[in-house]
């Protein structure tokens, strides 16, 4: 058995290879280490029809997409300027370390070569049929990286421990339902409202953070931020309870509103969602800056939706008492 472009140097740098072609399964076996990886990988192929006895057989398989085409006939190629050109069997072109091309002789000898132990023997590139790849795409496995990183997509946040699924709602227009264990984000810039786009239903419960990056302007007017479920505003229908700690004060609040209050002046705020029809609650603390009277000021706050028949189906907009910017992220936890 021969790896036919083993004399171009590049190619022998990465992949030692070796095929057989199992008589008794009528299938090829396939398996080369790549060294820059340092994985042995495998592959087979069940061949249409029995090839004739004693004559080679070659074999074309494309790394890229893990597809085999064998012929009884040599192939016909040519390298060039790290290409591989081939005219026979079939008309392709590869990178010259995206393809490799065997020639099995003598394969009648090969009956006892058996897939399943060579997988028991080696890393194997296929798991219940499918390839490993770092590079992420449908029906691949991606192992983690060389940093111990699942390292999915440019839209996934790395992690040594965990890897969770962020969504850019920035410029969203309609409503995005988060799947457990999303996040959104969402960015604005001197908004006084920010609709969030995010879907939402019956029993299901959040993490939101906010942070807002403005100082205060002190000559204009001391309103909270609010959540406007179904970015709707519902008169009196809300009550807010909070425990407050300033520089010069220990208090505390109670009153009515026509949204969630979930922040005061320029805020940093951590909050939770509860979604259920009888019981709607946002429960957190913030942290107020930019007011040089009273700064910093910590808040544990709780809102409550004091409607037990109203579906909240959008989870809603924020909005400030002056334009400010920043970023959110919600992330869905039930």
């Amino acid at each position: 058995m021969d790896l036919l472009q083993k004399d171009i140097p590049i190619l022998a740098k990465i992949y030692e290879a070796k095929c057989f072609y199992d008589s008794r399964n009528n299938r090829i076996l396939l398996y080369y280490k790549n060294h820059v990886t340092a994985r042995t990988l495998v592959d087979s192929y069940n061949l249409p029809t029995t090839p004739p006895p004693n004559s080679s057989l070659y074999v074309i398989y494309d790394l890229q997409t893990g597809i085999f085409n064998v012929s009884t006939d040599p192939p016909t190629y040519r390298v060039s300027n790290s290409k591989v050109y081939v005219t026979s069997p079939i008309n392709a072109e590869y990178d010259m370390d995206k393809v490799i091309i065997y020639r099995i002789s003598s394969y009648e000898m090969d009956t006892a070569i058996d897939l399943n132990y060579i997988l028991t023997q080696l890393n194997a590139d296929k798991v219940d049929g499918f390839h490993a790849s770092l590079t992420p795409a449908p029906n691949v496995i991606v192992p983690l990286n060389a940093n111990g990183i699942l390292d999915l997509s440019a839209t996934y946040v790395k992690s040594d421990v965990y890897t969770f699924r962020r969504v850019d709602l920035t410029n969203a227009t309609s409503d995005y339902e988060l799947q457990v264990g999303e996040e959104a984000y969402i960015s604005f810039s001197n908004a006084t409202s920010v609709p969030l786009r995010i879907a939402t239903q019956s029993g299901t419960y959040y993490e939101c953070h906010l942070i807002c990056s403005n100082a205060y302007d002190e000559s204009a007017n001391f309103d909270p931020i609010f959540l406007n479920p179904n970015n709707t505003q519902y008169t009196n229908a809300f009550v807010y309870a909070t425990i407050y700690r300033n520089s010069i004060d220990l208090g505390h609040h109670y009153s009515t509103y026509s949204a969630f209050r979930c922040g005061w002046l320029f805020s940093n705020c951590t909050f939770f969602i509860t979604n259920f029809t009888q019981y709607k609650n946002v429960k957190g603390v913030y942290d107020v800056y930019g007011s040089s009277i009273d700064t910093p000021t910590i808040v544990v706050f709780s809102t409550d939706w004091k409607d037990s028949t109203t579906v909240w189906t959008s989870l809603g907009t924020i909005t400030f008492p002056q334009p400010t910017s920043g970023y959110i992220l919600v992330r869905r936890l039930a």
